[in-house]
């Protein structure tokens, strides 16, 4: 919420078109502040879905299909969000998914991010969908979904049939997951009524966790997989902070969070630092801020002076090196 408030106020960043749209969420905000995101089954929508205008042909399908499915869909219609924000608001907190409709106008627009950022806050479990051929989401986009799987709806667009039924099968895969967990978490729980529960001290718990956590680290940032990041962070002591919002990113996710720091270290600090109170109710003090962004550079990819990302070569290993 403080990243929402800052923008609200703010006229000397990049981030002032957002000031309009942040005003009009925050007071929804400020009222549930300190609220928790809810775990509640009893949903009033199934799916939420958020989208350009410009995407708006492809995506009315979507809700028509979804519809005639018998799914519970909140969409904007005519695309108002200034007139609707309380609506957003309340359609996200109230939806099981949310389609993140992806396209560059989606990314470049204003009320598209704060719906993306909101949803991903209140912990929402979120689907993207690819609109066009060749778009590949970047930045605060790009950071959002990372390691999540989307459906492609920009290489059928002359039947969205095929990639529908995908659609489907992603939500009833989530489903079907969600079944499992809460199957698995009364099986522990029964479990745990049943037998006696012999505790080991936190103590030799965190040593025991950070031991068998710790991997040799490739010298290149694009080799890491995400055993690779976690060790990263725990062998430069901030499993406790940072780790808790990268445990979901390879060292190519890793970079670009990287990259997006050095372009507005001060914002960025204030993304993370907001997004750990309100999902994990911890600080973030400052010197790990420094620490990460201070450590990672040994493990940069460098071409020149410039800092470089570099995708691996599938058919050998790739090579970081200094020039």
């Amino acid at each position: 919420m403080t990243y929402i408030r800052n923008l609200s106020s703010n006229t000397n960043t990049d981030e002032s078109s957002l000031e309009s749209v942040a005003q009009g969420l925050l007071w929804k905000l400020e009222k549930e502040a300190g609220a928790k995101p809810t775990s509640s089954n009893s949903h009033e929508y199934d799916i939420m879905i958020s989208y350009s205008h410009s995407d708006s042909q492809v995506c009315h399908q979507i809700y028509e299909k979804l519809i005639k499915d018998k799914f519970r869909v909140w969409i904007d219609r005519e695309n108002l969000h200034g007139t609707t924000m309380s609506g957003m608001a309340n359609a996200i907190e109230n939806s099981t998914f949310v389609l993140i409709c992806m396209s560059q106008k989606y990314q470049q627009s204003s009320y598209c991010r704060l719906e993306a950022h909101y949803a991903h806050e209140q912990q929402c479990n979120i689907i993207p969908l690819k609109m066009k051929v060749h778009y590949k989401p970047d930045g605060w986009l790009g950071l959002l979904v990372a390691g999540k799987k989307y459906v492609d709806f920009a290489k059928n667009q002359n039947n969205i049939n095929i990639s529908y039924e995908k659609l489907k099968k992603e939500i009833s895969q989530h489903c079907q997951q969600k079944k499992n967990q809460m199957a698995a978490n009364m099986k522990e729980k029964d479990q745990k009524n049943n037998s006696a529960i012999t505790t080991q001290p936190v103590e030799e718990i965190s040593s025991s966790v950070e031991h068998h956590s710790t991997v040799e680290l490739p010298h290149c940032i694009n080799q890491w997989t995400n055993d690779h990041v976690k060790s990263f962070f725990i062998s430069i002591g901030l499993k406790d902070t940072l780790l808790n919002l990268c445990k979901a990113m390879d060292g190519q996710c890793l970079l670009q969070l990287y990259e997006m720091c050095m372009i507005s270290r001060e914002s960025m600090y204030l993304l993370l630092k907001t997004e750990l109170a309100e999902q994990h109710d911890k600080p973030l003090p400052i010197a790990d801020y420094v620490t990460f962004l201070q450590k990672i550079k040994a493990y940069l990819p460098f071409a020149g002076n410039k800092l470089k990302t570099i995708q691996p070569d599938p058919t050998r290993s790739a090579v970081c090196s200094v020039m």
